[in-house]
């Protein structure tokens, strides 16, 4: 039904869309302090539309060039790009999986041009951390298939699933609600 990075961000293995809800009624964290980070423009939008719609019904806003929108209660989606400068109490970073993050387009130059493939690797290196270090209280990074190399080497064994961090008694993190970024 869904592509395989939306579809483990919504319903698979890893934190997704229940927690979105669940962060804001259970802990009370609005969700304008949430923000959903995508590798590329078209996801964020497909994202947006989705979680938009039922059975989540979640308020949703795109991070655009202007930035964030802060009068509305609503979590911010947008590419690694969109957060450099921002900061939010949680952070879901989607499709960190190979492939995705690094894009595999970059495969073409390992051979032929071993400098691009390595300025394009640190370029993707670079935006995950940036993306990661928007998240004050709680960074949450979804994949499908195998994790990105830029996540820890033993991310696919002794990652969380969504069952196990949804209804526990408080945040991860340990953090309680606050104020919107």
């Amino acid at each position: 039904m869904f592509p395989g990075a939306l579809s483990a961000f919504l319903v698979g293995g890893a934190p997704g869309a229940r927690s979105l809800p669940e962060r804001h009624d259970t802990y009370g964290t609005p969700y304008s302090a949430m923000a959903v980070s995508v590798p590329d423009g078209s996801s964020a939008q497909e994202f947006a539309n989705v979680l938009a719609r039922d059975p989540f019904r979640i308020p949703v806003v795109e991070l655009g060039r202007e930035g964030v929108r802060a009068e509305l209660d609503a979590v911010r989606i947008g590419t690694m790009h969109r957060f450099k400068g921002l900061e939010f109490q949680r952070v879901f970073l989607t499709s960190v999986g190979e492939g995705q993050v690094p894009h595999q387009r970059i495969e073409q130059y390992r051979l032929e041009n071993p400098d691009r493939y390595r300025q394009e690797e640190q370029r993707a290196r670079s935006l995950v951390f940036v993306a990661a270090t928007r998240a004050r209280d709680e960074p949450i990074v979804t994949w499908s298939g195998k994790a990105s190399r830029f996540l820890p080497r033993d991310a696919d064994e002794t990652a969380y699933r969504a069952t196990d961090l949804l209804g526990m008694d408080r945040p991860p993190s340990g953090s309680s609600g606050s104020a919107a970024a």
